[in-house]
């Protein structure tokens, strides 16, 4: 009796021992791949700027800013002192089969001192204006996107980062 239950007692002491150490390789393994997945993101982000003209696929999205305008603003609606809005036109073609979002809050505006800003409500560009809405699948639409910056910023890079692919961006070079 003593030697079945002692045989049991080993046996156990093993198989706990034996899924300890498979759990550990599988963790070693995990973070293994997790360093290659880092270093294959940093790769894919140095080809992530274009300039302005380019179409860019960013999973089922299909982007092409195709011009950069400047205005000092109108009579009701101006920047403030020393800044100008700068109106993006941009193009976005679902590429997939599946529905995709849109909206004009997957942009931002980077300036050349880092700083990031949201889409500006203006009425310079409201016959214009990209809103938010879906494509269907080959869907496609064009509209214009406000920001307001300081006049004559030499590297200003319209940022494209849409909510379902959160990890995911592109910039364009809009000089």
């Amino acid at each position: 009796m003593y030697k079945k239950m002692g045989t049991l007692v080993i046996t156990g002491a093993l198989a706990i021992s034996l899924a300890g150490c498979s759990d550990t390789e599988e963790t070693a393994k995990k973070v293994s791949n997790d360093t290659k997945t880092e270093q294959t993101t940093e790769k894919k982000e140095e080809k992530k700027k274009f300039k302005v003209g380019e179409t860019i696929k960013l999973g089922n999205h299909k982007l092409t800013v195709t011009n950069v305008e400047k205005s000092p603003g109108g009579e009701f609606d101006k920047p403030k002192e020393g800044h100008e809005f700068l109106i993006a036109n941009v193009t976005i073609e679902n590429g997939g089969e599946e529905e995709i979002h849109y909206n004009a809050h997957d942009f931002s505006l980077q300036n050349s001192e880092g700083n990031i800003v949201d889409p500006t409500l203006t009425m310079i560009n409201q016959d214009t204006q990209l809103n938010f809405g879906k494509l269907a699948q080959n869907g496609k639409i064009t509209g214009t996107i406000a920001f307001e910056s300081k006049q004559g910023d030499p590297k200003l890079q319209l940022i494209f980062k849409p909510i379902s692919l959160s990890e995911e961006e592109v910039r364009v070079n809009l000089q």
